[in-house]
């Protein structure tokens, strides 16, 4: 029997990666699965109590600005929550005339509004007695919420709040990126907070299995990674890739699906992958020669300007990621799977799309 030991230590010495693979699916209920609900249930109450907050006291006399809407994104809004191990993405879109879009004001008057705007929300979560504030930037305010459970101790979760005019109304989604394009990257970056609900509902109306898999990856990530490689949303898109490149099956043994992530892993430079739900290949590959994008690329299927794996561009990740995803496959958990048709599991009739409006591209 193997131990659960310290996070800097052999990924071979640690659950689950010491197991013998019919033990993964037991050893993701009693780890991962369980006490996972639980916590997302009461997180989405401590996020709900200072989403409440923020409605109430921003509506008042006292700020100079009102709130419209607050949409939840982050593991929490797509539903890949792991306990412990998850944040949570808050969009705040903001009424007129205090945020107008970019489409109708000056990039400069738009960034002075957001940071008059994040000064306001700073100092109202400042206020509140369940939060820790962090940090802010020119496009967010960070903080923890403290999460109160009966089941044990409080615990606290870190928060992006991401206050945003509504910038996409008004436009289709193939001038917007167009439009985007034509910016400098930094102004850009100002869109990004109005496409988090896509990114929110790309990923949310998974199949439950495949949000599995997904948790079990970014389990992986925290435990094997360094932090600046534990980005969520790069993991969570590869995996998708992966699934369905093996024919969306409908139901399939972990194992399988890990191995066939954690290969693909080992060899970035051969990714490139981008979806055509909110954008066609044209924009897609406009993009890639415009933005002078490199192999491993995966665009955002909300936003066709931003590659998430440009953060394995950066420094060595690119070689620590592959060379911790390459070690983990010499586990006992994996180095003995087989990939077979469908991970081992089964294709039912209704579930697979290949309509080129929902597939990935994957280019070698």
């Amino acid at each position: 029997m193997c131990l659960v030991v310290a996070i800097n230590e052999s990924a071979a010495e640690r659950e689950p990666w010491c197991l013998h693979p019919y033990k993964l699916e037991l050893w993701y209920k009693e780890n991962i699965q369980r006490g996972t609900t639980d916590f997302d249930t009461d997180c989405r109450e401590a996020v709900d109590t200072v989403v409440r907050y923020l409605h109430r006291d921003c509506s008042t006399s006292i700020f100079l600005f009102d709130v419209s809407k607050v949409i939840k994104g982050g593991s929490l809004g797509k539903g890949t929550m792991v306990k412990d191990l998850s944040d949570v993405d808050l969009v705040a879109f903001i009424n007129p005339p205090h945020m107008t879009s970019l489409g109708s004001t000056d990039p400069q008057v738009y960034r002075n509004n957001l940071k008059a705007v994040l000064e306001q929300l700073e100092a109202a979560l400042r206020r509140h007695p369940w939060v820790r504030f962090n940090r802010s930037d020119a496009y967010l305010v960070n903080f923890a919420v403290e999460v109160r459970s009966a089941a044990s101790d409080p615990r606290w979760v870190d928060v992006d709040l991401l206050p945003t005019a509504d910038n996409i109304s008004g436009s289709t989604m193939g001038s917007l990126f167009r439009k985007m394009l034509q910016m400098r990257g930094y102004d850009r970056g100002f869109y990004s907070a109005s496409l988090v609900k896509f990114q929110r509902e790309f990923v949310k109306n998974l199949p439950a299995y495949v949000k599995d898999l997904i948790r079990l990856v970014k389990y992986w990530a925290y435990t094997c990674l360094p932090p600046a490689l534990r980005k969520s949303y790069p993991l969570e898109l590869i995996t998708i890739h992966r699934w369905e490149e093996a024919g969306r099956p409908s139901r399939f043994k972990k194992a399988q699906g890990l191995r066939d992530v954690l290969q693909t892993l080992t060899d970035l430079n051969q990714l490139k992958i981008y979806w055509m739900e909110h954008y066609d290949r044209v924009l897609a590959e406009l993009s890639i020669e415009k933005l002078g994008l490199t192999n491993p690329i995966v665009l955002d299927p909300a936003n066709p300007t931003n590659n998430v794996c440009s953060v394995y561009h950066s420094f060595d990740n690119r070689e620590k990621l592959q060379d911790a995803a390459g070690k983990t496959l010499q586990s006992a958990l994996l180095r003995d799977v087989k990939i077979t048709t469908y991970w081992g599991g089964s294709y039912e009739g209704g579930i697979r799309i290949d309509d080129d409006t929902f597939s990935s591209t994957f280019i070698l």
